[in-house]
C-alpha cells in the first residue's frame, strides 16, 4: 500500500516521539536503580529482603512502561513498511498521545488527520490531459 506524505511523516513523528520516550524512561530506569542501590547497600537482615521485592517490583514496572514506545517505534516502523497493523497501532498512540500537552496532542491530532481521512483516488478510465506537443 503506497502512502501518502502525510502518513509517511506520521510514521516518523511516532518513530522519533517512542525513542525519545524509550530514552527519558531508561534514563529514569537507571536512575532510580542506582539510588536503590546506595539506599540498599546499608540494609541487612528482613530489610534486604524487604528490598528485593521492591527492586523486582520496580523492574516489572520498568519492562511494562518501557513497552509503550518500543510499541510506538515498531507502530511507526510497520507504517512506514504499508502494513494495515502499523496503522492501527499509530492511531491507537495518538490517540494516547493526546493527553500529552501540548507536543503529543498536536502531533496526535496531526496523526489521527494523516490516518483517518480519505486520500483521494484518480477515477478508474479516466484519461491524464497529455501535452499539446509531444517530444520525440
Amino acid at each position: 500500500m503506497p502512502l501518502d506524505i502525510h502518513a509517511r511523516i506520521t510514521a516518523w513523528l511516532h518513530i522519533v516521539v517512542g525513542v525519545l520516550g524509550a530514552c527519558v524512561i531508561g534514563v529514569i530506569g537507571v536512575l532510580a536503580g542506582v539510588f536503590g542501590a546506595i539506599v540498599g547497600s546499608g540494609v541487612q537482615g528482613h530489610d534486604a529482603s524487604i528490598l528485593g521485592v521492591f527492586a523486582g517490583l520496580g523492574v516489572l514496572v520498568f519492562v511494562i512502561v518501557m513497552a509503550f514506545p518500543v510499541l510506538e517505534i515498531v507502530g511507526g516502523a510497520m507504517l512506514l513498511n504499508g502494513s494495515p497493523a502499523g496503522r492501527v497501532l499509530t492511531i491507537i498512540f495518538s490517540v494516547i498521545g493526546l493527553i500529552n500537552i501540548p507536543i503529543g496532542t498536536a502531533i496526535g491530532i496531526y496523526s489521527l488527520w494523516a490516518l483517518l481521512r480519505e486520500v483521494p483516488r484518480p477515477i478508474a478510465g479516466t484519461m491524464v490531459a497529455e501535452p499539446a506537443v509531444r517530444p520525440y
